[in-house]
């Protein structure tokens, strides 16, 4: 009995272990992505490259991480996160780092999307570390505190990278954020121990992926759909929202910059309060109940909540309204990760990176179609209407999930 015990006590030290390390990592994460937005000015100026050439820049990365979400999902589900992980850490800090060393544009597109293709792999490594080591009940709550580390490193990217950038030039600024990265791979390989599946359970990389009865499966098609949406809506707050601040509220550049951290910092709070209210549904209603209820209001906030925020007079309140449509969204985040192991396991690495790559297109296309019709119209209102759009869609698509059925 003490030896039982004993286990149970391990196994709750290396779960919490497992989240605080993914909650580092995410920092860790969206501090070197989003140090190119910083950056971006001085380089331009450095390199002599123009903002349309930027912009090629800037995409670069998004293809990078969309075609490799897939492939290095399969990777990790075959070998495991202890070893995956780290290797993609490693690979993702060394682009990092080598970003500080681009002498042009060609230079600086490849190693942005190389270091986009890097960073692919690390949200499915930790949702199949999580599958391994995070109990049922407590997988939402895990992925939100995950997914609140990337929010914190988008807060947090803007005044720390700005002071690094103004003490020691943008090139250093990369190559101390590499090395940051390189520190968190050495640790986790050190600490973290694959779990062997259960007795009786094949290893994932015994059974052989059905693609097309995997691509057919309905349920696998809902979350792809759902998480489309949500990639199409977040990422108006990563490309567009600065520029709406300065051109449509006359918002100054310097009050823009702060008010443009305002939805992530929202975020922050929202997606592990997500998580804990998904697992304490859970608990209470059961996995469907637990899953939907949150998944639908989350996204239906995000809906509700654009539209006034675009047409209100009051700038600050604009802001406000905004964030807390993103903040909406993104209380369902965590809950998007924790159905990918409900259905997935032990494939969460695979279905992870299915849902990240439909997001990643949902991100490729908000970008280019919110431009569109800014252009076509002469209007903001039309791209946050269809923003409004997806997000009701994303919200009905969650009636047509079910964590209770297995997809591989």
């Amino acid at each position: 009995m003490a030896t039982a015990h004993t286990e149970v006590e391990a196994a709750a030290r290396t779960h919490r272990w497992v989240v605080a390390g993914a909650f580092l990592l995410a920092v860790v994460l969206y501090l070197d992505r989003a140090a190119l937005s910083v950056t971006a000015a001085s380089i331009r100026g450095e390199l002599g490259i123009s903002p349309m050439a930027m912009g090629w820049v800037f995409s670069a990365f998004v293809w990078g991480y969309a075609l490799f979400h897939i492939p290095v999902g399969w990777v990790v589900d075959r070998w495991g996160p202890r070893r995956v992980l780290p290797a993609i850490v490693v690979l993702w800090s060394i682009f990092t780092t080598l970003t500080g060393s681009a002498w042009n544009f060609g230079s600086l597109l490849a190693i942005r999307f190389l270091f986009g293709a890097a960073e692919a792999g690390a949200t499915p490594a930790i949702s199949r570390a999580f599958g391994q080591w995070v109990p049922v009940r407590e997988r939402a709550r895990a992925q939100g505190v995950f997914f609140a580390g990337m929010s914190a490193g988008s807060a947090l990217a803007p005044p720390m990278v700005t002071a690094l950038m103004l003490a020691f030039g943008w090139r250093f600024s990369f190559r101390l954020l590499g090395a940051v990265g390189l520190v968190w791979a050495v640790c986790w390989y050190h600490r973290y121990r694959d779990k062997e599946p259960a007795a009786g359970t094949p290893a994932a990389a015994k059974v052989p992926i059905g693609w097309p009865a995997l691509l057919r499966n309905h349920n696998l098609q809902a979350i792809l759909l759902m998480y489309f949406t949500y990639g199409y809506t977040g990422y108006i707050f990563i490309t567009w929202f600065p520029a709406y601040l300065v051109e449509a509220r006359s918002v100054p550049v310097h009050i823009a910059g702060l008010l443009a951290a305002v939805p992530s910092f929202l975020g922050m709070f929202a997606k592990p309060l997500g998580g804990w209210w998904s697992d304490w549904l859970t608990g209470r209603r059961g996995v469907v109940l637990g899953r939907r209820v949150v998944g639908m209001c989350g996204f239906g906030i995000g809906a509700a909540a654009f539209l006034p925020g675009v047409l209100v007079e009051n700038a600050l309140l604009a802001v406000l309204l905004l964030a807390i449509a993103d903040a909406g969204a993104a209380l369902a985040h965590g809950v998007c990760f924790a159905v990918c192991l409900d259905v997935g396991l032990p494939r969460a690495g695979t279905v992870s990176a299915l849902m990240l790559t439909a997001g990643s297109l949902g991100n490729a296309l908000s970008a280019l179609a919110f431009g569109w019709f800014l252009q076509a119209t002469g209007s903001w209102i039309p791209p946050f209407a269809i923003a409004m759009l997806a997000n009701f869609a994303g919200a009905l698509l969650w009636l047509k999930i079910d964590p209770r059925k297995r997809v591989v």
